[in-house]
């Protein structure tokens, strides 16, 4: 995916499928309550780089493409955490995390696919109860102990 129709995505706004995080000059926490959600529902695109600005309501104004310090640092970074002890699984592929360039502003992009039934759920930390989360709207929220086990039980 090029910038242009990065910004196509990103102007689109937030969404079921869509997370956007500031990321400056490191790999925000929230980045992986996100992965998380993602590979528990159905998928979706983490974009580092962006701002929002809730206060606006236009997508073209409420979502600021700043772009990201050291991309390749933080998307070595975003590797070693996800293939360490952070999270239970890491289900992606190395062209599933890319940056993407334009007039010196840098984005990384973070294809999360939805985890195979076998692979779920997929969560951060030791405990799947505490840990667990699913995509609603624009947002990432933990998974109830009922849809936990509802995952480990299929």
């Amino acid at each position: 995916m090029d910038m242009q129709e990065l910004k196509q995505l990103i102007y689109k706004g937030e969404k079921v499928d869509i997370e956007c995080k500031k990321a400056e000059n490191s790999v925000p926490k929230s980045v992986y309550e996100s992965y998380s959600a993602f590979a528990n529902t159905n998928g979706g695109y983490i974009i580092l780089g962006v701002k929002e600005d809730k206060t606006k309501t236009n997508p073209e104004e409420r979502f600021i493409i700043r772009g990201i310090d050291n991309p390749e640092k933080q998307k070595e970074d975003f590797w070693n955490t996800i293939n360490g002890s952070k999270v239970n699984v890491n289900i992606l592929k190395d062209e599933d995390v890319y940056v993407a360039e334009e007039n010196g502003i840098s984005l990384i992009v973070i294809h999360v696919p939805r985890a195979d039934f076998n692979m779920r759920p997929v969560y951060i930390g030791e405990n799947p109860y505490k840990g667990t989360y699913k995509r609603n709207h624009e947002g990432d929220y933990h998974a109830t102990e009922h849809e936990v086990r509802g995952m480990i039980r299929d």
